[in-house]
């Protein structure tokens, strides 16, 4: 299954890029994550891994007390802007996935950055009957990302016209 959202930024990519770069960010937009832990050198590129530490407001479904999610990081183009992780967990929330990754991408747009994110999942046999499910939800990406700009636009000066 795939899914996509896409928001304008009002700032320009590098601001957009360098703000998504720092996984520790997580946490101030995305309403499932409360922390987020880094290995000791960080997210620096490519086979770089990361948990996520679910928000302790959001349900539990499978009583999971840790809502630890891992990632590690599959791509990274800095000259198109575009990320891609891969969840690597496969208990609590992970074990409906057999596989599942997000991308993230940034494109130059009039009046700031063009923010897209990609989710790319498929279900695991026993849980397939959940994608409908999921499929509904996809509106939950779109309010992330809403929060996503209001914490990039708030992380500094708006834009200044280009002078042409």
């Amino acid at each position: 299954m795939h899914l996509e959202s896409s928001i304008l930024i009002e700032r320009p990519p590098d601001r957009v890029w360098a703000y998504l770069a720092d996984v520790s960010n997580l946490a101030k937009w995305d309403r499932g994550v409360a922390h987020v832990s880094q290995g000791p050198g960080g997210v620096t590129g490519v086979g770089s891994k990361f948990d996520t530490i679910a928000n302790t407001d959001a349900p539990a479904d499978d009583g999971s007390a840790s809502g630890r999610m891992s990632y590690r990081v599959t791509e990274v183009d800095a000259q198109r802007q575009r990320c891609t992780v891969e969840l690597t967990s496969r208990d609590g929330n992970a074990r409906y996935f057999k596989t599942a990754s997000w991308t993230m991408r940034t494109a130059q747009a009039e009046g700031g950055t063009l923010l897209t994110c990609s989710v790319v999942f498929a279900m695991r046999l026993r849980w397939l009957v959940l994608a409908p499910v999921l499929w509904l939800m996809r509106s939950a990406i779109r309010r992330d990302l809403i929060a996503l700009k209001h914490e990039v636009e708030a992380d500094d000066t708006p834009m200044k016209p280009a002078e042409g």
